[in-house]
């Protein structure tokens, strides 16, 4: 039997509208680790003028694995959090297509967490890393 719930924030696997924009889908995750592994769908939208992708989109896609990381370290679903630093270093060509990432978490505490990201092109070539710090509960 599924159970409606009425508010999506407190469904583990409910996804933002942002990051059903960046083509996102989960591959795998370990809430033990505050792991995550996902992949993104840059099309003709995503790219610059130079034909790359926007920095602004590898940005983002950094900061929801992120806090997906986060998220899933959670004792209570719904647990609010907030990016409160996010560093991106651009490391490589992005071009569209697929790209897949990965976000964990470094160092949790009760109220600020410490994670990292990357992404990598269909080659496996990494494009983009990141660290940031989030905010946890109110």
């Amino acid at each position: 039997m599924n159970e409606v719930v009425d508010n999506p924030a407190l469904d583990p696997d409910w996804e933002s509208p942002a990051a059903l924009t960046l083509g996102k889908r989960v591959i795998e995750k370990d809430a033990g680790r505050g792991y995550i592994r996902a992949s993104f769908e840059a099309d003709d939208s995503f790219l610059n003028r130079d034909g790359r992708i926007f920095g602004g989109f590898l940005s983002a896609m950094l900061d929801g694995l992120c806090g997906h990381a986060v998220r899933l370290t959670h004792d209570e679903p719904g647990t609010p959090q907030v990016t409160l630093e996010l560093k991106t270093s651009f490391v490589g060509r992005a071009d569209k297509g697929t790209l897949t990432g990965e976000g964990w978490v470094r160092h949790r505490g009760r109220s600020i967490a410490f994670v990292e990201g990357e992404l990598r092109n269909e080659n496996g070539d990494l494009v983009a890393k990141a660290s940031a710090t989030f905010k946890i509960g109110r």
